[in-house]
Parts: C-alpha cells; sequence; structure tokens
C-alpha cells in the first residue's frame, strides 16, 4: 500500500509505495521505516524539495569528493589509533633542532622586572 506525503508551500506531492527497483541494479528493496519518517519530516517542514534534490544528487553522484576526503580522514586517524595503541609512538626531534629552539627561546626571553617598570611607566 502507498503513501501519500504532500509539501504545500512548495506544491510537491510525493508517493511513496512499499518497495522499489533500483533501476542500476534491477534489484527491488522495501522502504524502510527511516526513509519513510524522513520523507513525512521534510513534507511537515516544507523541505520535501530539498530532500528529493539531495536524494536524487547522492544517488546519481555517490562518488562524491566529500565521501572521498571522509574516507582518507577516517584511514588516518584509524592508523593514528592503531600508533597509540602500539604505544611504539615517538618523536623523531634531531638534537641540533632542539637546540636552535632553545637558544632562540632564551634570546627573546622578556625579563619579568623590565616589564613592570614599563608599565609603571606608561601607568599601568
Amino acid at each position: 500500500m502507498s503513501k501519500t506525503y504532500t509539501d504545500y508551500d512548495n506544491k510537491i506531492v510525493l508517493t511513496i509505495p512499499d518497495e522499489f527497483i533500483d533501476v542500476k541494479t534491477g534489484e527491488s528493496h522495501l522502504v524502510s521505516k527511516k526513509i519513510e519518517e524522513q520523507i513525512e519530516y521534510h513534507s511537515e517542514n516544507s523541505t520535501l524539495g530539498h530532500l528529493l534534490l539531495s536524494a536524487l544528487h547522492y544517488y546519481l553522484n555517490p562518488g562524491s569528493s566529500n565521501r572521498a576526503k571522509t574516507d582518507q580522514i577516517l584511514h588516518e586517524l584509524s592508523v593514528i589509533k592503531m600508533i597509540m595503541e602500539q604505544g611504539n609512538f615517538q618523536l623523531n626531534h634531531s638534537p641540533k633542532l632542539n637546540r636552535q629552539k632553545e637558544n632562540k627561546s632564551t634570546k627573546n626571553a622578556v625579563d619579568i622586572k623590565e616589564v613592570e617598570d614599563v608599565l609603571e611607566s606608561f601607568g599601568g
């Protein structure tokens, strides 16, 4: 038995059957309860057109760049998690770089007494 959903503001009527045929594969699928809930939600909130266009875009472009980026990020996070769980996480800093950083920080170090004197002289 099919159900009809209406978005009155945008003049959209959508009839959903109990099952549908995937035109790419030719297989028949039942319409899930989650899909029905989403369609009902969007028809009540006058966004049914947006839902339909988004679904069509996703269906026609399943390998979008956003999905590829998300998959890559998830893969990198899983590698980081694996490294941390193994306990082999080591930072390879050369001693020369560390000494250079220390020298820069000592050159730029400011005496707190000098800061207080400057603030006092300018009324701070």
